[in-house]
């Protein structure tokens, strides 16, 4: 078959009934319904001759008609970043989009929408779906100005990790501040543009600060 699609781990698998019923010494040779528990907790349908052919037929992904899942994952109140990392099986290696869940998915609640949105989880849709929660989250759920200033005083790097739900080090902090940046300044930007990534704010701040060095 061809490559993988859905590439979660099975934890069970239960063979079921006869997709169409057929004479009794042909049942063996017919396709059944089988069952599937994966890595998530979610249950999902498939079908196959016997366990190996359904598990490659589940292999080949979601098609809202022979595989699909027939019961959501339910909701885990202590779902940590580290579990979802594994029942995922994201290698250490992988470590940019470990990093980026743990920045973007840095609620419980998240971490369990992330659960309930995937469906065939590999490598390119588990970094599709994180990216498009993130922009979401930008423009829908960002954090109050409120919020937002009192992490700043405290910790202004890991406030703006949080603000831009994306790795801010020290090093892209002091270019921030040293162009003239602070929250207020931070907070107006991305009033204008929810997506704005950190380092478009520091290049529009050294523009702004040159100008008016100049009298631009």
């Amino acid at each position: 078959m061809s490559k993988k699609v859905n590439e979660i781990t099975i934890i069970d698998i239960v063979r079921m009934n006869q997709v169409w019923e057929s004479e009794e010494e042909a049942a063996e040779k017919e396709l059944q319904y089988y069952h599937i528990t994966d890595a998530l907790n979610r249950k999902w349908q498939t079908i196959g001759l016997n366990v190996s052919d359904a598990i490659q037929v589940f292999e080949q992904g979601n098609d809202d008609n022979w595989t699909r899942i027939i019961a959501p994952a339910p909701y885990n109140s202590n779902l940590s970043i580290n579990a979802l990392i594994n029942m995922l099986d994201i290698s250490p290696e992988a470590w940019r989009i470990r990093n980026d869940m743990q920045i973007i998915l840095n609620t419980v609640e998240r971490r369990n929408e992330y659960v309930s949105r995937i469906v065939n989880v590999n490598r390119e849709s588990r970094f599709l779906l994180l990216h498009q929660m993130k922009d979401e989250y930008l423009q829908h759920d960002q954090l109050t100005d409120e919020h937002f200033m009192q992490l700043y005083s405290v910790n202004p790097v890991e406030a703006l990790t949080m603000y831009f739900l994306q790795s801010i080090d020290i090093i892209a902090y002091w270019e921030w501040r040293d162009a003239g940046g602070n929250a207020e300044k931070i907070i107006q930007y991305k009033h204008d543009e929810p997506l704005m990534p950190f380092i478009q704010a520091i290049e529009r701040a050294e523009d702004e600060a040159m100008n008016m060095a100049c009298g631009c």
